[in-house]
């Protein structure tokens, strides 16, 4: 089973460096992940399943990628671990923040958020953790959505600094102002 979903999710994000989200199928993830059609439809109940899967896989890998430097309290190098991250696999990135449309964005969201409030809390104290929660995604997946759509030839290390300024070094400060 847990071969299977994998190969399934690896499967969609190598048609998505080739093709938008909207034009991918069922059949197409079953055969570049080499599994018969039915076993798609055992593990997922559509191609939405599949792709909030693949998110909540990414945002984990994500996660524990910037999980040291937010636990040394370095929010510039949780940002640089991000950025680069995202920059390895940019065509995918693009292709899951502008073919997934506002609802599936909005769930998608939904679901990192979700994801990360099993974390430990780096927000500061006056700050309820569910709203950090939601202005560190939303304004996470704002920032990655201009940068690869709008401003696609920007530096990474720029990149990484917006992200520290306008996003983690807000939230996570710690001092009180």
């Amino acid at each position: 089973v847990a071969r299977s979903r994998a190969a399934m999710r690896q499967a969609l994000l190598a048609l998505l460096e080739r093709m938008p989200l909207e034009d991918i199928t069922g059949a197409m993830i079953a055969k570049q992940a080499k599994v018969g059609y039915a076993t798609f439809f055992r593990h997922y109940v559509d191609m939405r399943a599949l792709l909030v899967d693949t998110v909540a896989v990414l945002t984990d890998e994500l996660a524990q990628g910037m999980m040291p430097a937010l636990l040394a309290a370095d929010s510039g190098g949780a940002a640089s671990v991000l950025i680069h991250a995202v920059q390895a696999r940019r065509t995918v990135f693009r292709a899951l923040l502008s073919g997934a449309g506002a609802t599936l964005r909005a769930e998608l969201a939904r679901q990192v958020i979700e994801r990360v409030a099993i974390l430990p809390d780096f927000s500061q104290s006056w700050l309820p953790r569910r709203l950090a929660l939601r202005i560190a995604v939303t304004g996470t997946i704002e920032l990655l959505d201009w940068w690869l759509r709008e401003e696609p030839d920007r530096d990474p290390p720029d990149v990484a600094v917006l992200l520290d300024r306008l996003v983690i070094s807000p939230l996570a400060d710690r001092t009180e102002k």
